[in-house]
């Protein structure tokens, strides 16, 4: 397999990046990247960056491993990258991501990962690993519930918005062991909350990472909120395709960027994971989301958190 590719051409800043602007699907390698340009002189230091995979398609040949990553980050540009590792295999992937300035003191940008992070909640034992290149592979039985608490470097006036995206899974695949994970925060209050990376019923998650995005509720020009195939259907009724419309909380005087990336995956283990979020017919009052697999995957379920940005 080949290690890498990159494409060193800047392209603009659109908060979305995919595998295919750089290789074809079916030539996948253990790291895929490009460099993004920020808007001409919109920065005087380098920006604040959280990012979430949008889609992703991996073979189900070896275990299920993908990583974004953000790096290289000047005023005026950073890399993009989509990595796995091992044995594993991904075909394509695709990410969002939001940045604001490093100054900037109403929003706050975090990353929960459980390989560098502490021991699990509700872990008697931690796992024995081996390490292979950059991660950690573990090779024995792991918990199936991790959490951190987190703390805000200055309290708000009221618990604040909390956004998590997944940036980082390991996963087996087997037909005995399903594709589950699914990040998330609880028990937000002005000075912190909790985050949790977990995976339940048959699933067998070897390791997860999540960025969050905290912000105040009520700020103006800025919405957010968190949609599900659950809201839709129930997970015993998969189908290729689920889709619904969101209308937003507050109103917009300009149509209103969207950026939204999955937080929760329950798929099949017999074939390959093949999930896709779409967000289109964005307009004033809302957008429509879909939840997609193709060929011979099977999605049970699978979410998404979102943020609209109506500056001008």
């Amino acid at each position: 397999m080949v290690r890498g590719v990159h494409f060193d051409r800047t392209r603009p800043d659109t908060g979305h990046f995919s595998t295919n602007e750089v290789r074809d699907s079916e030539e996948p390698c253990l790291s895929t990247s490009r460099l993004i340009a920020f808007p001409k002189n919109h920065y005087k230091q380098p920006p604040n960056l959280a990012a979430g995979f949008s889609s992703l398609d991996v073979s189900c040949e070896g275990p299920v491993r993908a990583n974004l990553v953000a790096d290289s980050i000047t005023a005026s540009s950073f890399r993009i990258a989509v990595e796995t590792w091992g044995d594993s295999a991904l075909f394509e992937a695709s990410a969002t991501w939001v940045e604001h300035k490093a100054t900037a003191k109403e929003t706050i940008f975090g990353q929960f990962d459980t390989q560098t992070d502490e021991p699990p909640v509700a872990a008697s034992t931690a796992p024995r690993a081996r390490v292979t290149k950059k991660h950690l592979v573990q090779t024995d039985p792991v918990p199936r519930k991790y959490g951190k608490p987190f703390f805000f470097p200055r309290p708000f006036s009221e618990p604040p918005e909390v956004v998590c995206w997944l940036n980082r899974l390991d996963l087996t695949s087997s037909p005995e062991h399903n594709y589950k994970v699914r990040a998330f925060a609880d028990g937000v209050t002005t000075e912190g909350f909790t985050g949790h990376l977990n995976t339940w019923d048959d699933g067998e998650l070897h390791g997860a990472a999540m960025c969050w995005i905290a912000f105040p509720k009520r700020k103006k020009h800025v919405d957010s909120g968190r949609f599900s195939t659950n809201d839709v259907r129930k997970r015993t009724s998969p189908r290729p395709k689920t889709s619904a419309k969101v209308k937003f909380k507050q109103r917009f005087q300009r149509v209103p960027t969207v950026l939204a990336a999955l937080n929760m995956i329950d798929a099949a283990g017999n074939a390959d994971l093949r999930v896709k979020l779409s967000i289109t017919e964005v307009d004033l009052e809302g957008f429509r989301w879909t939840l997609e697999t193709w060929d011979d995957s099977t999605l049970y379920g699978a979410g998404a958190s979102w943020i609209a940005l109506g500056f001008a």
